[in-house]
């Protein structure tokens, strides 16, 4: 499952929450969603500044809320970067380069998945 999990992190399909379908989630997925684009813009620049702590609360936070919205892909591998982290390294971007890579991808299809969803 891992390694066909990992295949379709480089598809371009959008991401939709496991909670689609809840009417009373839908509200405040939406506004998750709405926050994404930020979210990754702040995580580009902390990551280019090379500001650690910060690139590391973001990522934390993303961690947490992601299952939270129904989003367990973005749980899943902002625990894999946060792993990494764990290990202080002057090299921490040189580390974690290809799963960050990897993570706004997912960030991208998440809120290309708004569209499919709707805003209900």
């Amino acid at each position: 499952m891992i390694n066909e999990e990992h295949k379709n992190l480089r598809t371009k399909a959008p991401i939709v929450s496991d909670y689609l379908n809840d009417q009373g989630m839908a509200k405040i997925i939406n506004i998750f969603l709405d926050e994404i684009p930020k979210r990754i813009a702040a995580l580009q620049v902390f990551f280019n500044e090379d500001n650690r702590d910060e690139f590391c609360k973001m990522i934390h936070q993303l961690k947490g809320a992601g299952g939270g919205y129904g989003f367990t892909i973005i749980t899943r591998t902002a625990l894999g970067i946060e792993k990494k982290l764990r290990i202080p390294k002057k090299e921490w971007k040189e580390e974690i380069q290809k799963n960050f890579e990897d993570f706004i991808a997912i960030l991208q299809r998440v809120h290309a998945g708004k569209d499919v969803s709707g805003d209900t």
